[in-house]
């Protein structure tokens, strides 16, 4: 057997035991690594939604078809009405924030009543004396919504959530209110006549009642935010605003502080607590003589509530 043949022969049989195919040129191409779909982008908002009870107390007056009536009641003395089911409170706060920009929105539905009485006797002589009791009550139904863009115009210390630091926003925006309030006057007369042997008493009864109808107007308001970090999870907020300037009410201020702290983190939710105390104050008035209305209000109170931060 030459050579040649015996090369042949060895050839085949090392093909035969092997049980791999012999590479080929497509089998030299390089393998392209597979690459991994990208993790969706984290969204640069945040939101904050703070439901919340405001203890409100009144100090001012409140004019329904040119009756006016003075107010002046605490928290307290509002529980304590005749008729205590008349007092009601919706309340609501939400912000939304992109680095430096945020919306801020405010919700505040209360249904209250004030009422005020008093009697008075007047002896008229020997045989004459009169006496009076009235009282009188104010009920009104209030709705106020505010919206507004607020910009972070400074910015003191380590970034948000590092550590502590203070930052300034400006905002403006405007409020909106609508009432309808309810005047009602219930007075008693006594006039009591005594002569010898006789005694005579005239009593009458008056009720007036005077309704406001639905009032509605818009004040423009621009205000500044001041908020603070101690520590991560604690956090100060100051903010102050004016408005109306006659374009709804003749003049409107707003004063809030409040404290936030994290109590409870979730996967995608922060709890926090809120407590803090907000004055509210209008001048508004519409319309003259019978048909004047006129709410000339400071509403205020501590406020407490539970905030969830997504």
């Amino acid at each position: 057997m030459s050579r040649k043949s015996v090369a042949v022969a060895l050839v085949a049989m090392a093909s035969a035991l092997s049980p791999l195919r012999p590479a080929t040129a497509a089998d030299m191409r390089p393998v392209m690594p597979v690459k991994a779909a990208p993790a969706p982008a984290a969204s640069a908002w945040t939101y904050d939604i703070t439901p919340y009870a405001w203890a409100l107390s009144l100090n001012g007056s409140s004019t329904i078809r040119g009756h006016t009536s003075d107010i002046d009641m605490t928290f307290i003395d509002l529980l304590h009405r005749k008729i205590p089911k008349e007092m009601f409170g919706l309340m609501t706060s939400f912000e939304a924030r992109n680095d430096r920009f945020a919306v801020i929105g405010d919700f505040v539905y209360t249904k209250l009543g004030a009422d005020k009485g008093g009697a008075r006797q007047v002896t008229l002589g020997p045989l004459l004396s009169a006496g009076l009791d009235y009282n009188l009550d104010v009920g009104i139904k209030m709705i106020i919504a505010e919206l507004a863009g607020a910009y972070e115009i400074a910015h003191w210390g380590a970034d948000a959530g590092v550590g502590s630091g203070t930052a300034l926003d400006v905002y403006g925006g405007g409020r909106l209110w609508w009432q309808q309030a309810e005047l009602s006057l219930a007075a008693n007369a006594t006039l009591i006549a005594t002569l010898p042997r006789h005694s005579f008493t005239l009593l009458s009864a008056d009720r007036a009642v005077a309704k406001s109808g639905d009032m509605t107007w818009v004040d423009p308001i621009v205000g500044m935010r001041l908020r603070h970090q101690f520590s991560p999870g604690h956090e100060l907020t100051l903010s102050g605003d004016v408005g109306g300037f006659g374009a709804g009410s003749q003049f409107s201020w707003q004063a809030v502080g409040a404290y936030r702290w994290t109590f409870a983190r979730s996967h995608a939710v922060t709890w926090s607590g809120f407590l803090g105390y907000r004055a509210l104050y209008v001048d508004y008035s519409k319309g003259s003589g019978e048909h004047l209305y006129a709410y000339d209000m400071l509403q205020h109170g501590p406020m407490i509530g539970v905030s969830a931060r997504f």
